[in-house]
């Protein structure tokens, strides 16, 4: 199977604003107030004809989202997102009027960070705060991780939002240098880490990832909250999301790891979490997400433990809403044949407008067959990767 050539210097323009998209449910009247003036269309109610500058007339279009420089819409046969300048004067103010205002205390956060004042929070965690996930069962593990083999990995606590935590590790080379690094992500729901990280599977299905450590590259597999023995109960996309981002901050402290080059990756499940990690954290170099879902509404209330009949439940945890938040190189994968989700791959595709997200079909492969050549594609282009 012919993988395609992964080039992360000629998809990574410099680093832009942040362009947030927030869901429109509470957030469209406020922000008109914040602004002290009533917008001069209805955007609450669905706009019939929108005749857009690039000659394109859409139908019945309901505007869903505001970002800094596009929203997100429906419309009649489609969705996506719409930048401000296609629309129309009236509608374009309207918008413009409608976005998220940055609170006070994050243009103050910004500042003591050294970080432009006017350069926005992540539309994401901006739309996760204070918000609290309702589970409708507790899942958890409740078992220590296995010891790995040594010399090949290690059994090391990261301090997670919720505690100590679990992880496997690859050990120092002890060669003096500082090396690039990546946190990679299993797929399947335990949250746990497993003999997976140390055993390679068959070419066809090989979901360790270690072409990555054969090439070098110091890796972490994290657990996270509710897998193995780690605290808290699984949440599915949510809480784990800063577990990860902890993971990060650990594995940049590591004498032998170069901060600057720290990537993520992750597969299926583990792909659809690096995949909201990037939309919510600007830490890594890099992010590759393999054959990860867009939308968390399409699972069923059986295979997730959060409440399924709050719909902003399922919109803070699907990756294809948060795309324009996404502010680092990041590569999404995922096979044409069947078993794939490559629907959910044309999906985000179509609705992107971020370059910074570059989403490649592999023909011939499917969602298992891609991992073992695309891991080793990524590792050879790390190798290359030389931050200056």
């Amino acid at each position: 199977m012919r993988q395609p050539a992964i080039s992360l210097k000629a998809s990574a323009p410099p680093i832009v604003k942040a362009i947030g998209i927030v869901i429109l449910a509470g957030l469209l009247s406020a922000s008109a107030l914040a602004q002290d003036r009533e917008p001069p269309v209805n955007l609450r109610d669905p706009l019939p004809n929108v005749a857009l500058r690039d000659g394109r007339i859409l139908h019945n279009v309901r505007i869903v989202g505001f970002g800094n420089t596009t929203v997100v819409a429906r419309w009649e046969g489609g969705r996506g997102t719409i930048a401000y300048d296609q629309l129309p004067d009236e509608i374009r103010k309207a918008a413009e009027l409608s976005k998220p205002v940055q609170p006070p205390e994050e243009v103050d956060r910004t500042r003591a960070e050294g970080k432009p004042a006017d350069q926005a929070p992540f539309a994401l965690t901006a739309a996760r705060r204070g918000f609290t996930t309702r589970l409708l069962r507790p899942e958890s593990a409740g078992e220590p991780p296995e010891q790995p083999p040594p010399g090949v990995l290690e059994l090391v606590p990261y301090q997670g939002p919720l505690g100590p935590m679990a992880a496997y590790l690859g050990p120092s080379p002890h060669d003096g240098r500082r090396h690039p690094a990546i946190i990679w992500i299993v797929g399947g729901r335990s949250n746990s880490i497993s003999p997976i990280a140390w055993t390679p599977g068959p070419p066809e299905n090989d979901q360790s990832a270690t072409g990555f450590r054969e090439a070098g590259i110091i890796m972490m597999y994290p657990s996270l909250r509710g897998g193995n023995d780690s605290p808290g109960r699984r949440e599915r996309f949510f809480g784990e999301v800063d577990d990860v981002i902890a993971a990060g901050r650990f594995l940049a402290r590591l004498s032998y790891v170069d901060p600057r080059r720290i990537y993520l990756g992750g597969h299926s499940t583990g792909g659809t979490l690096a995949l909201l990690v990037a939309e919510s954290s600007d830490q890594f170099r890099a992010v590759y997400s393999l054959g990860p879902v867009a939308d968390m509404t399409g699972y069923t209330q059986d295979d997730v433990p959060f409440d399924l009949s709050n719909p902003k439940e399922g919109q803070l945890r699907s990756p294809k809403l948060w795309l324009d938040s996404i502010r680092v190189p990041t590569f999404v994968y995922e096979g044409t044949e069947s078993p794939c989700n490559s629907g959910a791959l044309r999906t985000m595709a179509e609705m992107n407008r971020n370059p910074l997200v570059k989403f490649t079909p592999v023909p011939g492969g499917t969602h298992f067959t891609i991992i073992a050549q695309l891991v080793r594609d990524i590792a050879q282009q790390i190798l290359k990767d030389d931050v200056k």
